[in-house]
């Protein structure tokens, strides 16, 4: 469970970062032709976007607490903190991943802006 709760972290890690997230190659690969997101903002975000529309930035962030929470057989649920130290906020996420074509794919992420007396 431990290499799996790493990888997925590792995974979460990339999506954050220029590369993959400037990349329709590499989203492609790592989320599922029915991805969707309820972003921080409270947007309804889908997988099919247009790039510009989404305005995906790179983050800058400190993730902690990664929790892996088993579903079924090729269904998890990752939980974690993520701190964006430059936009002074806070958020708790969390994504459900499925074991698609032989790789993990994430299915649905949600981001929740935890409000600073809360912290």
């Amino acid at each position: 469970m431990n290499e799996l709760a790493d990888h997925l972290q590792t995974l979460e890690e990339a999506l954050l970062t220029t590369e993959v997230r400037q990349s329709p190659e590499r989203l492609r690969e790592l989320l599922t032709d029915d991805f969707f997101e309820i972003g921080s903002s409270g947007r309804l975000l889908y997988q099919d976007w247009d790039q510009t529309t989404l305005q995906l930035d790179p983050i800058e962030a400190v993730l902690s607490e990664f929790t892996l929470h088993p579903l079924t057989e090729g269904h998890v649920l990752v939980t974690y903190r993520l701190v964006q130290p430059v936009l002074n906020r806070e958020t708790r996420r969390s994504s459900i991943w499925v074991f698609v074509d032989g790789r993990w794919k994430m299915r649905f992420h949600q981001g929740t802006v935890v409000p600073t007396e809360a912290t």
